[in-house]
């Protein structure tokens, strides 16, 4: 068993060395509270928003696909809403996240379709501004899409009371899971013929290890462990999605679709919080009660003295420190057997390939280690 990571590494380097994918011009989002603090619909979280979108205080809290556009050379994609609709502002990217068509939607399905139709008008004013045909395919080749959906579906299904279940989809907690990855995999098929080339699907976090599930949990936890109930529940959607992409791609020439198991990630944090740095990995650095997960991140004053050694921001988003490392892990990491996109790397998937990988230089635990060279070498917090 110990030669399959020394294996997959071997594979990886090889499909490296094949010719690679010209850079990625552009990075286009869409999702849930993964993708833009404005899309959340978690109650008593960090879910407050400011009037332009953002995160109450994104200094401490800055997302994936922020972090990712950096590693791409890109400037964080802005919220489609900020935008006046040229194609200029949007031929480097646009965060669809928070589009759907209306706050109610609590599982969000209707989100995908309404992002989904943003993100296909918006290849198509690229199309129609290109100055020839081959430079619109280019321009929709070129760019990468980011999808990650379902952790406020998932959230809100594992929430405790009535409302919960009076929410809950007709086919009940495990149907969700078939509901939203058809759903998911016919937004990348969409984007296919709309021109889309390279996507990136993210799974759900172990959100039965999250402080708010874990609270609500307290009569199944010993102590130690997460929820397996939840966690089960997450992981069954991540393989069906995982295995609903599997499928497209022979269907789809050219296109590169990745699933990437945030899943995964994560729960080797959690396994083994010291070879990564952190202390804590149950209790929330941003909220109140058991596992700070009573009440979520409502003020800047709630914010722990040291969030760089917590796993979990507030009651379900992981912190910044750990937000890093799942993308600093889009390459084939050195320092680590996780891997957690497949079949390919996202700097695969995005062109920014070295076909002549320097040695890894060591770093220590905790330190969210840049591999783009305008980024510094290591990301933290500052109290």
């Amino acid at each position: 068993m110990e030669l399959l990571p020394l294996l997959l590494l071997l594979l990886l380097r090889i499909v490296a060395s094949a010719p690679a994918s010209p850079p990625a011009t552009a990075l286009f989002v869409l999702g849930d509270s993964t993708a833009s603090c404005a899309a959340t619909t978690l109650p008593l979280n960090l879910s407050l928003t400011s009037s332009s979108g953002n995160c109450l205080f994104p200094s401490a809290h800055r997302l994936l696909p922020d972090l990712l556009a950096a590693k791409m050379g890109l400037p964080p994609p802005p919220l489609i809403s900020t935008l006046n609709g040229t194609a200029a502002e949007v031929a480097r990217g646009v965060n669809f996240a928070g589009e759907d068509g209306g706050r109610g939607a609590i599982f969000r399905l209707g989100a995908v379709g309404q992002q989904l139709r943003l993100a296909t008008e918006t290849l198509q004013l690229l199309r129609l501004e290109a100055p020839t045909p081959q430079d619109a395919d280019a321009a929709a080749g070129g760019a990468v899409f980011v999808l990650s959906f379902g952790t406020d579906a998932y959230a809100r299904v594992l929430s405790r009371g009535a409302g919960a279940d009076a929410s809950a989809p007709k086919h009940g907690r495990r149907g969700l899971a078939r509901l939203l990855a058809d759903r998911v995999a016919r937004a990348v098929e969409e984007l296919y013929e709309a021109g889309a080339r390279r996507t990136a699907v993210m799974g759900v976090a172990p959100l039965g290890c999250a402080p708010r599930v874990m609270w609500e949990g307290l009569h199944v936890v010993d102590g130690r462990s997460c929820v397996e109930e939840a966690n089960e529940l997450v992981q069954g959607y991540n393989a069906r999605v995982a295995a609903r992409l599997a499928a497209l791609r022979p269907r789809l020439p050219g296109a590169d679709i990745v699933f990437c198991d945030i899943y995964k990630g994560i729960m080797d944090i959690i396994t083994h919080p010291a070879r990564f740095g952190f202390d804590e990995t149950r209790k929330a650095c941003c909220g109140l009660g058991p596992f700070g997960g009573t009440v979520g991140c409502l003020t800047k004053e709630m914010v722990c003295p040291t969030p760089q050694i917590h796993v979990w921001w507030d009651l379900y988003s992981p912190t910044e420190v750990v937000t890093s490392l799942l993308a600093n892990w889009w390459s084939a990491p050195s320092h680590s057997n996780t891997t957690i996109c497949r079949p390919i790397t996202l700097e695969m998937l995005t062109g920014h390939i070295s076909l002549i990988s320097p040695s890894p230089a060591h770093h220590s635990p905790g330190e969210a280690v840049s591999s783009h060279p305008d980024q510094c070498a290591t990301m933290r917090y500052k109290s």
